[in-house]
């Protein structure tokens, strides 16, 4: 071949001749249609919406499952205490009543025995001797007797009313009970600390480590929670008898579990806390070391639908779980920086200064001492200036705002996409449809509609922890609310000079430049009941259990509506996709049609006249592939035909080991 020639067929629009180039004898055109691959990048941009939609309904679900543990259940184990103690009532009553008709009984008996040994006594010198008939008759007398005696046995104590559900009700409260009281053994500072004083690069080892036994503890302990809640375990054997020794040991086996896996959770709250609160690039260093490992370690491999739904369910927990640990640090920084004063002040303007002058004036440290600066060379974190500085000129509250928002957009914002590219990837390379994940969703609406009121299936399929959350919520709430009550609650009572300092300034320069508006108003309202109150009675101990008390019940109160709304919505939407779900699993399959790229790599197109050559010295080989291919090929068109429905997800979880691998 010329020069000439050969520049005369780049120059060309045509396809060379047979005589230039080799032809295959199949004739196909080798590569992939311009419409898969249209569609495949379509597929690619518009996977999030679909996405998103089955992640927020899973962290909605998941919410609800952690909202019954705080609402539902304390609830429930009120109704099993008070069954329990209404059977054992009944059985004291019962045995005081046989208790007493036996000695009641039994003194007659003695007295009347005392009264005939005494008349026996006196008149023995008078009585004849007894004939035989009469001997035989006495003889007979203790016999009726024992005979008698047979009738005044101990009746049986009558079962408690308790069902195997009112049993596991309350081997969850004392189980959540156990674990909290041993979790406040824990010292929360000495092991921030620690955490703190180590090198930058076991930050990442030990938070990865952590999040890896997380994983493990949660898989080997749901197996562990289901056998002590399970039926077998708590119902009566069939004499009417409650089991002991079997529910005894696998309650201490699960003590056990949750105490390790709710201190490891604890330590991973920590060491975030660490990365959060750090003054360089911990924070974003962290993410990224983990979150880009994550998305080398998935996408370039091969997914079945069952992975693709076990690795759905893994990022529903996984970011469930970063929202509760990133609340906990939350509240934690708002309370160490002040945010809630700054908030105060900030929404009643300049009346609030008589609001927190009381308290100020009470206080060993004025509360606008806490504040830290506004100013760029402030002592805060890195990850807390991570808004930018526009957002702060928006409202006067916005400052405050801004800072405890910074690490929640850095760890949700980069964990959001990095699931969009990591699941976008996973569909170009597997030719699988965002449809795929309406399927998944309508998988996780059965399970919640089919199993509401009654056994949580939906957080077994998904893997969720409930237990160590709830408990690391309750130890992180106790020290946050410790917190807040040092820097709100007068350590000492006040002197008369700062009280009367206090009281002069309120009334003579406060009130005199404040405009008169509803929130100035209902602020020197709120001043006046207030300094009303008496020092002895603000600062004492049973006003501050007290108060605990109304706290308490107030957020149980809240988290309680909050729980039936919830559960509300979450059914009513369950419901109608369990409706529909028939005439979606008429659709077409969720296959890119016309795909020939395969592989874990998902970037090399694969044709018969390639798989000719790769297998020309491996006709086995070669024999199986074709197989292979055509068992695919039949159950495509055969889901094809009849529909891909949600049965074929009903028995997949997340820590079982369905296909090749469990994420």
């Amino acid at each position: 071949m010329s020069i000439p020639t050969y520049l005369q067929l780049e120059l060309s629009s045509q396809r060379p001749s047979e005589f230039y180039l080799h032809r295959s004898s199949s004739g196909d055109f080798p590569y992939e249609s311009s419409r898969a691959k249209l569609e495949r990048l379509v597929n690619f941009l518009l996977l999030p919406p679909h996405l998103e939609s089955v992640l927020w309904f899973g962290m909605l679900a998941c919410l609800d499952s952690w909202l019954y543990t705080f609402t539902i259940l304390p609830l429930r184990l009120l109704r099993s205490v008070y069954l329990l103690a209404k059977s054992w009532a009944i059985n004291l009553l019962t045995e005081v009543r046989f208790v007493s008709k036996f000695v009641y009984n039994g003194a007659g008996r003695m007295w009347e025995r005392r009264r005939r040994s005494s008349v026996l006594q006196n008149s023995v010198r008078t009585v004849p001797q007894p004939s035989p008939g009469d001997t035989k008759l006495s003889q007979n007398g203790p016999t009726h007797n024992r005979k008698h005696a047979k009738d005044h046995r101990r009746s049986k104590s009558i079962p408690s009313t308790l069902l195997p559900d009112n049993k596991a009700d309350m081997l969850k409260g004392l189980l959540i009970i156990s674990t909290c009281l041993i979790l406040l053994k824990l010292d929360a500072s000495r092991m921030y600390h620690w955490i703190r004083g180590q090198a930058a690069i076991k930050l990442y080892v030990i938070y990865n480590l952590l999040e890896v036994c997380d994983r493990l503890l949660s898989a080997i302990g749901q197996d562990v929670l289901e056998c002590l809640f399970s039926r077998e375990t708590l119902e009566r054997k069939p004499d009417g008898h409650s089991k002991v020794l079997r529910p005894f040991w696998l309650f201490i086996l699960a003590l056990i579990y949750t105490i390790i896996h709710s201190t490891a959770l604890f330590y991973q709250v920590i060491t975030l806390n660490v990365a959060v609160n750090s003054y360089s690039n911990a924070l974003i260093t962290l993410l990224l070391s983990n979150q880009f490992v994550e998305i080398k370690s998935t996408v370039f491999k091969k997914f079945e639908k069952e992975n693709l739904f076990q690795l759905t369910c893994a990022d529903i927990v996984e970011r469930f779980q970063l929202w509760h640990m990133l609340i906990i640090i939350a509240s934690r920084n708002i309370v160490e920086t002040g945010g809630l004063t700054a908030g105060l002040n900030a929404l009643l303007g300049s009346s609030s200064a008589t609001a927190v002058a009381p308290l100020a004036s009470n206080s060993s440290m004025p509360l606008m001492s806490a504040l830290p600066p506004k100013s760029s060379s402030s002592i805060l974190p890195l990850s807390f200036t991570l808004v930018p500085a526009v957002v702060n000129s928006i409202t006067s509250y916005a400052p405050a705002v801004s800072q405890i928002l910074g690490p929640f957009l850095a760890v949700l914002g980069s964990e959001m996409l990095v699931d969009w590219i990591k699941h976008a990837y996973i569909n170009k390379f597997n030719n699988t449809r965002p449809s795929i994940y309406d399927r998944f969703l309508d998988v996780l609406a059965k399970d919640y509609y089919t199993n509401a009121f009654g056994d949580q299936n939906l957080t077994k399929r998904l893997g969720l922890p409930v237990i160590p959350l709830s408990c690391l919520l309750i130890r992180a709430s106790v020290q946050t609310y410790q917190m807040f009550k040092a820097a709100w609650v007068p350590s000492t009572l006040p002197t008369s000079s700062n009280s009367l300092a206090s009281i002069h300034e309120h009334y003579s320069s406060v009130r005199s430049t404040m405009p008169l508006t509803t929130g100035t108003v209902i602020s020197r309202t709120v001043d006046d009941l207030i300094n009303a109150i008496p020092a002895v009675i603000t600062g004492s101990r049973v006003v501050t259990h007290l108060t605990t008390v109304l706290m308490v019940l107030m957020i149980f109160l809240i988290l309680l509506a909050c729980k039936l709304v919830l559960g509300m919505m979450l059914l009513a939407f369950a419901r109608y996709r369990y409706h529909s779900m028939k005439l979606r699993e008429r659709d077409p399959i969720h296959q890119v049609e016309g795909g020939r790229r395969v592989g874990g790599w998902g970037v090399v197109e694969v044709d018969e006249d390639k798989q000719r050559w790769i297998y020309e010295d491996d006709p086995a080989g070669m024999r199986a592939l074709r197989e292979r291919g055509e068992r695919e090929k039949q159950k495509q068109q055969k889901d094809k035909d009849k529909g891909e429905g949600v049965d074929s997800l009903d028995n997949v979880k997340r820590y079982e080991m369905v296909a090749k691998r469990i994420w």
